[in-house]
């Protein structure tokens, strides 16, 4: 019996997963949606007609689940490491514990996720999609400890992509700015009369990941004018980080 590919989409429940596992998904695949929550997870899967696995991947168990299941998943021709979730402490409270849950799950997941998947994506030639954050290159001054892994993250991923070419696997960095999804509302942004203007929805997202995807590019920004802001930010950082601090002084 002839294997099908297994494309798998982690944070696949909602927001900018459930977007891209609706643009990715192909006839000649099988997809797998992966998350935590198993209520929005079976409806999603429902809604799709694919697989679902219900996994916390910054738990050993959860990344044990997924390995199981991939142990027969021979190609791998997309793998998008889209799990998260919102860190807001301010850093000056020095919580440990909140710091470890963001790097555990922002930054060690798609090490552990992309590890466990790594022998299918190299014989499919496949691609892997990271989904970091303008936070992991841009000073915000909110949700500190997510800004601090997802700059891990992001590093991470410059490398693989570099190193995974070697081995024929394409490693797209996909930096969404303010995307209104159930974790981010962004409510506070979306009602300000001009800064409504640069946040997005999943679907935009996801549709522009999905472009720079196709094209094979090693990184993109969503929308594309973030990537000002980020050499804004290696040009003049003292200058991002008072707009950092005046914003966070009137959006809280």
């Amino acid at each position: 019996m002839e294997r099908r590919s297994l494309m798998v989409v982690t944070g696949g429940s909602s927001g900018i997963g459930l977007a891209l596992a609706r643009r990715l998904r192909r006839p000649d695949a099988d997809l797998l949606l992966v998350a935590r929550g198993a209520e929005r997870l079976g409806e999603a899967g429902r809604a799709l007609g694919c697989e679902t696995l219900v996994a916390d991947l910054a738990s050993d168990d959860g990344i044990v689940a997924l390995q199981d299941r991939l142990a027969t998943a021979t190609h791998i021709p997309v793998l998008v490491n889209n799990a998260g979730g919102p860190f807001r402490t301010p850093l000056l409270e020095h919580d440990v514990d909140e710091a470890r849950a963001a790097i555990d799950l922002l930054y060690l997941a798609m090490v552990r996720v992309t590890a466990v998947a790594w022998p299918g994506l190299v014989n499919a030639g496949g691609s892997i999609v990271n989904v970091v954050s303008v936070a992991g290159t841009v000073s915000t001054g909110s949700a500190p400890h997510y800004a601090a892994a997802k700059h891990a993250a992001i590093a991470w991923s410059r490398g693989l992509h570099v190193e995974a070419a070697s081995e024929g696997v394409h490693v797209l960095t996909a930096n969404p700015g303010p995307v209104a999804t159930a974790a981010f509302p962004h409510e506070r942004l979306r009602r300000h009369r001009w800064l409504r203007h640069g946040v997005i929805d999943d679907e935009r997202c996801a549709e522009t990941i999905v472009k720079a995807l196709k094209r094979r590019r090693a990184e993109s920004f969503q929308p594309e004018w973030w990537r000002v802001a980020t050499v804004a930010q290696a040009v003049a950082p003292g200058t991002m980080t008072r707009l950092a601090r005046r914003s966070r002084q009137r959006f809280g």
